[in-house]
Formats: structure tokens, C-alpha cells, sequence
């Protein structure tokens, strides 16, 4: 079975035109997938916590040596990661705000930035 991560980051409603979008695309693709299981996050009226120290620090270091608010930075990152990493593949409903994109998906992407898991370090440069 095919799992589906469909995110929407707009802070607005139902005039959000990118939520609207994002729901005709998932409401097809299920209709010619109806096995597949679709999990949704709402960024823009649940959004995940900025990155800070502890969690750069908890990101770069050991488990025997993490702090409690090292772990407590992980314990939110975490399951998102996890999640991200589940799924076979993404919809993104992403308005634009001042010509990029909102505060909240950016701080969504920096949770999922880990050395080794969604990327090696060895990345092109080119």
C-alpha cells in the first residue's frame, strides 16, 4: 500500500486557493489509488516550533550525552522526521508570501535536515 504525506502550510482557511488545490489533487489521486493511505499536517494552523541551540546540539551528538532540553528538542522533531520518512511520496499546498515560502514549512524542512537520514554529507557541490 502506498502512504501519501499531504501538507498544507497556507495560514488561511477556506480562502486558501494552495488548500484548495492541494484537496482536488489528493481527492483524484485517491480515486485512482483507493488503497492508499494519505496522512495530513496543517502547518499553517499547526505549526511545528522553530529550530534552536538545543536541537542543533541534540542533532550533533550522541545519546548518552543529550541534555533534557536536548531531548525535549528531539521529542518534536522526531515523529516529524519519522513520518516524513515513512511515506512513499509528498503534496505540498504552498501559497507564496512575499515571494517564498511561509515561515512554517521552512521551519518544518529544517526539523527534517539530519546528516545521514535525509542526507549524507556528501552532496555534490556543482
Amino acid at each position: 500500500m502506498q502512504h501519501i504525506l499531504h501538507i498544507d502550510a497556507s495560514y488561511s482557511g477556506e480562502r486558501s486557493i494552495s488548500r484548495v488545490l492541494s484537496h482536488d489533487f489528493i481527492t483524484a489521486w485517491k480515486k485512482l489509488h483507493p488503497e492508499a493511505a494519505v496522512l495530513y499536517r496543517d502547518l499553517g494552523h499547526f505549526p511545528v516550533p522553530y529550530i534552536n541551540e538545543a536541537w542543533i546540539a541534540a542533532t550533533h551528538s550522541s545519546p548518552e550525552i543529550l541534555t533534557p532540553e536536548m531531548i525535549a528538542a528531539l521529542e518534536v522533531s522526531n515523529p516529524l522526521l519519522e513520518e516524513f520518512l515513512l511515506v512513499d511520496g509528498y503534496v505540498f499546498g504552498v501559497p507564496m508570501y512575499g515571494f517564498t515560502i511561509p515561515a512554517t514549512l521552512k521551519a518544518y524542512f529544517e526539523h527534517l535536515i539530519r546528516l545521514g537520514q535525509t542526507y549524507s554529507g556528501h552532496e555534490s557541490r556543482g
